[in-house]
């Protein structure tokens, strides 16, 4: 039996994080059996962050690690029926949203100080009081020194706007009138967009972003028939 490690819920997600949805609903499409276990510490995973998923004494980190250990044991293919520059084009989708648009969200959560606030009373509300003294500011801190690493946290709010339009306009392009961003069915690109859009427009407090999908009917469109296909039941 696989035991998916995962955040816990937050701001009406199952998952505060995009990764850890991905991760569920691509186990919950493979069929294959599996437990949660839903903890707000990650310090003992290999990688310090969650998903992670154990089987039989081997540990995986990392979505994208999941997803492919996920096909092998499964074989499922989550791009089934895409030809070689489809598969090229949702490679890049999925780093596109991973590796950039996350990095806007993180920012209109932990360095908007609105957001923050209510970023510390979900996340760490479960602490003791004397690590709530602390434990948060601390893990602020370290959120926006990697956030600043990365890029994204140099930029001003309309300059990270401007960035992550571009992500936006590229996905509502590519979907075009498609029910999911490469045809009929639902594939490994959706699984990463569909949390990920999802996290942006539940963020407490609305930022530039969360209002532009909003305002998209198309992708509010695509971002309920994804939610309705591949989150768990009940969501």
């Amino acid at each position: 039996m696989i035991t998916l490690t995962l955040f816990p819920d937050a701001f009406g997600e199952p998952s505060a994080s995009p990764f850890c949805m991905k991760a569920w609903c691509m186990l919950k499409a493979s069929g294959l059996p599996f437990d949660l276990n839903v903890t707000s510490d990650p310090r003992k995973s290999p990688k310090g962050k969650f998903p992670v998923i154990e089987l039989d004494g081997t540990v995986i980190a990392d979505s994208e690690q999941i997803r492919t250990h996920v096909e092998a044991i499964s074989g499922k293919d989550f791009n089934e029926g895409l030809n070689a520059a489809e598969r090229a084009t949702s490679h890049a989708v999925i780093r596109m949203v991973e590796e950039h648009l996350y990095f806007a969200i993180l920012m209109d959560r932990w360095g908007e100080d609105d957001n923050w606030a209510h970023v510390r009373r979900v996340f760490f509300s479960d602490f003791p009081w004397f690590l709530r003294a602390f434990v948060p500011a601390m893990a602020r801190k370290q959120a926006l020194q990697g956030l600043h690493g990365q890029g994204m946290g140099r930029q001003s709010a309309d300059e990270r706007f401007d960035r992550v339009e571009r992500d936006i306009t590229a996905i509502v392009d590519l979907l075009a009138d498609k029910p999911f961003l490469f045809g009929d069915a639902p594939t490994a690109a959706d699984y990463s967009v569909v949390p990920m859009l999802r996290a942006a427009i539940v963020t407490p407090e609305e930022k530039p972003l969360g209002r532009l999908i909003k305002s998209d009917a198309t992708l509010m469109a695509y971002v309920t028939r994804g939610t309705d296909s591949l989150y768990p039941a009940g969501v």
